[in-house]
This record gives C-alpha cells, sequence and structure tokens, in this order.
C-alpha cells in the first residue's frame, strides 16, 4: 500500500513537472515570435510611408524628392531581407533609416509646391501691376518711364521662363526687382499726375537704370564696368543730398552724370565680344562636364540638355545682334550649369 502511494506521489510530481516545462516553453516561444511580430509591424508601416512619399513625389516632381525616396526604397528593402534571414536589430535599424528619407522626401515635395505657389502669387501681383502701369503711361512720352517699363517687362518674362523650368529662385529674384520697379514707376507717375517736380521723377529713373548697371556689372564681371558703377552711384548719392538742400538745378545735374555713367557700364558689359567670350566659356564648362557625367544618370543629363537649350538660344540671339535676348539666355544656362555641379557634388559626396 505505502509503495502504490509513493508512485501515485512520484507520477503527480512528474505531471506538474512536464506541465510545468510545456507552459514555459510555450511562454518563451510566444516572447520569441512576439518581438518579430512588433517588427514586421514597424517594416509593414515604412512601407506605407514610402508609398505616401511616392505620391508626393509624383506630385511635386521634385528633384531632390525623388532622390530622398530612390534612398528611401532602396534601405527597405535591405531592411525585408535582414529580417527575413533573422537579423532583427540590423533590420530595424535599416528601416528607421528608410523612414527618416521617405519623410525626407515628403518635406521636399511640400517645400517645392509651396515654392511654386509663392512664386506663382509673385508673377500674378507683377501681372496686375503691368497691366496698371502700360494703362498708366498710354499717354505718357517721357523716355525715362518707358526705359523702366521695358526693364521690368523684361524681368517678369524672363521670371515666367525660370518658373516654368521649376527653377523658383531666380524666378522670384526677377519677379520681385519687377515688381519693385512698377511699384515705384507707378508711384513717380502719380506723383507727376499730382504736380510733383521733375526731380523725383529722373531720380527714380536714375536709380533704376543704376540697379540695372550694377546688375549687369556683377554678371559680366568688367572690372571697367564695375568702377563704372560705383562712379555713378557717387553721383546719384551727391544727387540725392542736392535736393535735400533746395539745389535743384546741381542735383538734375548729377543726375545727369548718375544716368551717363550708368550707361556706360551697360555698354561695356552688353558688347558682342564680352558675350560672345561668356558663350564660349559656358559651352567649354558644359562639355567638360558631359565628360564626367554618366549616361544613365538622368538627372544630371537632365540639367545638361537644358544647359544646351539656353546656350542654343544665346548662339542663335547672338547671331541676329539680339543682345538682351542673349545675355539672359546665357544667365539662364549660367544658373542651369550651377545647379549640376552643385548635384555632382553632392552624389560624389
Amino acid at each position: 500500500m505505502l509503495r502504490f502511494t509513493v508512485k501515485i506521489c512520484v507520477l503527480v510530481v512528474l505531471g506538474v513537472i512536464a506541465l510545468v516545462g510545456a507552459v514555459t516553453a510555450q511562454g518563451t516561444s510566444e516572447n520569441y515570435d512576439r518581438p518579430m511580430d512588433a517588427l514586421r509591424a514597424e517594416l509593414e508601416r515604412t512601407d506605407q510611408l514610402i508609398e505616401r512619399a511616392g505620391e508626393a513625389v509624383r506630385a511635386s516632381q521634385a528633384p531632390a524628392a525623388r532622390l530622398s525616396l530612390q534612398a528611401a526604397v532602396d534601405l527597405q528593402a535591405k531592411a525585408w531581407r535582414a529580417f527575413d534571414n533573422e537579423y532583427p536589430r540590423l533590420a530595424q535599424r535599416l528601416t528607421m533609416q528608410a523612414r527618416d528619407k521617405a519623410k525626407q522626401a515628403i518635406a521636399a515635395g511640400r517645400m517645392t509646391e509651396q515654392s511654386e505657389h509663392v512664386v506663382l502669387n509673385k508673377l500674378e501681383r507683377v501681372t496686375e501691376l503691368l497691366e496698371r502701369a502700360r494703362e498708366t503711361l498710354a499717354d505718357q512720352s517721357d523716355g525715362n518711364y518707358q526705359t523702366i517699363l521695358q526693364s521690368a517687362t523684361d524681368n517678369y518674362n524672363q521670371a515666367w521662363e525660370f518658373y516654368r523650368s521649376q527653377q523658383y529662385r531666380p524666378a522670384v529674384m526677377l519677379a520681385n526687382q519687377a515688381e519693385k520697379a512698377l511699384l515705384k514707376l507707378l508711384r513717380a507717375v502719380e506723383g507727376d499726375q499730382r504736380g510733383n517736380l521733375a526731380y523725383e521723377r529722373r531720380a527714380e529713373a536714375a536709380r533704376e537704370l543704376l540697379e540695372r548697371a550694377r546688375t549687369l556689372a556683377a554678371d559680366c564681371g568688367s572690372d571697367r564696368a564695375s568702377e563704372l558703377v560705383h562712379q555713378a552711384d557717387q553721383a546719384y548719392q551727391q544727387g540725392r543730398e542736392l535736393a535735400d538742400t533746395g539745389k535743384s538745378r546741381a542735383a538734375l545735374s548729377a543726375l545727369q552724370q548718375a544716368r551717363d555713367l550708368a550707361n556706360q557700364a551697360i555698354r561695356e558689359c552688353r558688347g558682342d565680344e564680352a558675350l560672345a567670350n561668356r558663350y564660349q566659356r559656358l559651352k567649354d564648362e558644359a562639355e567638360r562636364l558631359a565628360e564626367i557625367l554618366s549616361p544613365s544618370d538622368d538627372q544630371g543629363q537632365m540639367y545638361l540638355e537644358m544647359t544646351a537649350d539656353q546656350l542654343k538660344l544665346a548662339e542663335e540671339a547672338l547671331a541676329d545682334g539680339r543682345i538682351e535676348s542673349a545675355a539672359a539666355a546665357l544667365k539662364a544656362a549660367e544658373l542651369t550649369l550651377s545647379q549640376l555641379k552643385r548635384y555632382l557634388d553632392a552624389a560624389g559626396g
């Protein structure tokens, strides 16, 4: 009887031990599976974010956004491979990096859309001012006003060209210049209509001409043109000081001197030879970059094609003697080449 009782106790103890072992094993399995399930969920969340980033990139067509999206896709593919091969820590790190790149793509897309919206609003504002200025000057024969209006119109047209090619920074800069000139032009004309002195008209015209000469001198790189602009600026400031002291005649004489010097600077920069040299320099630079650019680099090839188109326009304008059009095309080619060089530097880094 005693032996039977002992056997029963032994069997009960063994059963309890087996049951505890099974429960422990099941708990260990569940604890092992639970982190992997959580990691899979993290990977799937990153997949969803990358899908959102893809939609943002397709909507904005922003080059920076496309690059960030591709980086996110590549990192996520590596994360899934690490997960499938049971490297959870590596998979976690890679998917978080992919998520950061996807967020960067979304942000870059939004920034491009915002930039486009800002520039478009600015251009619409300048369109209204330009129409108003044309109506106001319809019966005006003042050559200074017409010069300012034409300069603003040129900047406005070039701003639209940059906008259409998604170069928003130069577009908004030119639109701001046109807006500033048109506002001052309208104020000057309206002031004349209220009987303001002729000095204010000429001062505004001289200042606009001086700004135009300063921009051209900075672009063409002529020391002679820069010195002429400096002298013109001194004469303009002297005219302002004379006007403030009531010396109108001397002030007008100083303004005329400023205009003459500014025109000399413009002529110095707008010679055919200077533009031809600039065209050749940009063409040589584009050819040099074309040699180091991979034919499969779509982004780089796009910049190169845009540069070639602008250089072609500049070549045709020089052949026809259209100096202003040639200068504008060369400026656009220079900006696009700068973008290409920054892109190559970033890719090389």
